[in-house]
């Protein structure tokens, strides 16, 4: 994806997470099931076959991601807009959980800054 429109993607979801509360509660009484996920790691191949199992986000199909979204994997930016995208769809039906890997330390340490900066030059 272009970085004009990555920047867009990013710049929309800060503004969304902004308005978002901290804490969210969930409950399964409003759906009959909530999928929750963690540790993709930058690995693409996961987040795919999770959906393909699971079917994709959407108002009947809630999950939780529970971070470490990014790292270690090749895909770690990929694996981000995808969330992002869906989490603008569906602000009420995806959530994001900050990760210790959604951290600047350990970006650094392993590797998504690194891609960020092969992908999209600085």
């Amino acid at each position: 994806l272009h970085a004009h429109y990555v920047l867009q993607l990013l710049c929309e979801t800060r503004r969304v997470l902004k308005e978002m509360p901290n804490i969210t509660h969930l409950s399964t009484s409003y759906s009959k099931e909530i999928t929750v996920c963690g540790d993709l790691h930058g690995n693409l191949d996961d987040l795919l076959l999770i959906f393909y199992k699971n079917g994709l986000p959407s108002e009947q199909n809630r999950y939780v991601f529970n971070g470490d979204f990014v790292d270690r994997g090749k895909n770690s930016m990929e694996i981000l807009i995808i969330l992002f995208a869906f989490l603008l769809i569906y602000p009420n039906d995806l959530h994001l959980n900050r990760g210790n890997h959604e951290d600047y330390v350990m970006n650094l340490r392993y590797g998504f800054t690194k891609e960020v900066s092969k992908k999209y030059k600085v």
